[in-house]
This record gives structure tokens, sequence and C-alpha cells, in this order.
């Protein structure tokens, strides 16, 4: 039985919508890293660098996006606005000038994988590779990424946190 508890609290209709892309994405990610894995190729490898390139750009758009970039209140804004923070059931928990903490409750991705029938392990692999994204967008944005307990490890959430770097 899978440990990883992931049920969405926002059910409004356009959420969903987009939820429902993402599960798309998710699941077209997985099954082209398992036709790699299938001829050979180092499917994590290439994951991981394709992922981290997609996060360098999305962070390059998010900075100039970013008006004060000596705030995290100012980042906040940008990386999680209304829309985002309902596709994800996101909560921020801490949001200063030098500190952003969120906490994820929701996974669409983590949905697409489970509907899928992922396991666990691939859930928690395809997972960390995805949060290479997030780690190159806060490395454009000059911060650094923390990342804590995750749904597909099967906590309650996912925790995130930014801070400006030293």
């Amino acid at each position: 039985m899978s440990k990883i508890q992931n049920k969405p609290v926002c059910r409004e209709a356009y959420v969903e919508k987009v939820r429902g892309a993402m599960h798309h994405r998710a699941q077209w990610l997985y099954l082209l890293l398992d036709e790699a894995k299938k001829r050979g190729a180092d499917w994590e490898e290439i994951a991981r660098a394709a992922t981290s390139r997609c996060g360098c750009f999305q962070g390059a758009g998010l900075y100039e996006d970013w008006t004060d970039h000596t705030s995290l209140k100012s980042f906040a804004e940008v990386f999680a606005d209304e829309d985002f923070k309902k596709y994800f059931d996101m909560e921020i928990v801490e949001s200063t000038e030098s500190s952003l903490q969120i906490k994820f409750h929701h996974c669409p991705l983590v949905a697409g994988w489970q509907a899928i029938g992922c396991s666990d392990e691939e859930i928690s692999k395809l997972c960390d590779i995805a949060m290479d994204g997030d780690r190159n967008i806060a490395n454009s944005c000059h911060l650094d990424f923390t990342l804590g307990d995750t749904i597909s490890n099967g906590a309650p959430c996912c925790e995130l946190s930014f801070r400006p770097k030293e």
C-alpha cells in the first residue's frame, strides 16, 4: 500500500483543469523517461539536466518580474501568486524580507504519477528530479533553497524554504 497521501483541498473548476494539465505533463514525463531507460540511456541524468535547465530559464523570468531583489516578500508575490497557491494548496508559513517558508499540501505531479501507477519509489525519485527545477529557480534568483519533508516521501506536505545567498 502506498504511503503517499495527496488529497487536494481546493476544488475550484479552473484549478482542477490546470491540475489536470499538470497530471498529463507528469505522466508523459514518466513515460518519456521510462522509454529512455528501456533503451539504456541514463534517464536520471537526462531528466536532471533538462529539469535544471528549465528551472534556470524559469528563474531568470521570475528574477525579471521580481521587483525588489532585496525582499523575499517581493519574491513570494511572483513565485507563489494566488492561482499557483491554489494549484498546490500552498500555505505561506513565513514571508519576511529574509525568509520564505512554504508548505505545499497537494502536488498535481504526484497525483499524475499515482494515476499512471508509478511506485512510491519511482514517485520519490521523480519528485526529487522535479525539485531540481525549484533548486535552479532559487539559484537563478540568487537564493538558497532548502527542501524539507515531501509528499512523495509520505509527509503530509512538501516544505520549501528560500533565503538570500550569503
